[in-house]
């Protein structure tokens, strides 16, 4: 009897299963059903968005960019700075009427130091001449006594130096590469520009060439 009862017990655990695998196999298609959807849903919204974006206008900008500008032909900007007894100011427009060579240097640019002894020619030979030629050189960045001490050791006097320290005068005029000279014409125009070591030759051909535009 115990046996009988093991069997018709094991039957029915096997109609059950039977039962379970079907019902199993009904609902799978929508068990799938449930899971595809939200991506689906997902996927929609997401094309949604991209496509609204690509048919967004272009965001304005919200600042107006600098007007481009000639490195020459343009009004010198005028500054004041320091000389190097830290104490007289010199500025542009103290030239007003001469030509005026505007140069950028540093101490530890090369072709900037070769250039040193052409400009303290120039200053010498026109020295007496109120009304001539003029030379300023701007230092960048250094103090007055690490170049005072630096033109000592190379023997250069009465160079005009004037100390943009903190190189606001550097950015005002774009420069960008040192040395760079500025020929300034008696009006306070540039008219010429200059990059790399200047001969003692080369100023007196610019002088001529604003002898000539004028």
């Amino acid at each position: 009897m115990f046996k009988a009862q093991w069997v018709y017990a094991r039957a029915k655990l096997g109609i059950l299963t039977n039962l379970n695998t079907e019902a199993s196999k009904r609902h799978s298609p929508v068990l799938l059903l449930f899971l595809i959807l939200p991506l689906l849903g997902i996927f929609i919204a997401l094309l949604m968005v991209f496509l609204e974006d690509r048919n967004a206008p272009a965001a304005q900008p919200t600042f107006q960019p600098a007007p481009q500008r000639n490195v020459i032909n343009f009004q010198a900007p005028d500054f004041e700075l320091p000389l190097l007894d830290g104490l007289t100011l010199v500025s542009p427009s103290d030239y007003a009427g001469q030509p005026l060579f505007l140069n950028f240097w540093a101490t530890w640019c090369a072709p900037c130091v070769r250039e040193l002894p052409a400009f303290e020619e120039f200053v010498a030979t026109h020295a007496a001449d109120e009304n001539g030629p003029a030379l300023l050189t701007i230092n960048l960045g250094e103090t007055a006594a690490e170049i005072t001490g630096f033109l000592q050791e190379i023997g250069v006097q009465n160079l005009p130096v004037a100390m943009d320290i903190n190189e606001v005068v550097k950015r005002d005029y774009g420069v960008q590469n040192l040395p760079t000279t500025y020929v300034i014409d008696g009006s306070g125009m540039i008219r010429h520009m200059k990059l790399g070591e200047m001969k003692y030759e080369e100023m007196g051909l610019y002088l001529q060439q604003l002898g000539d535009e004028s």
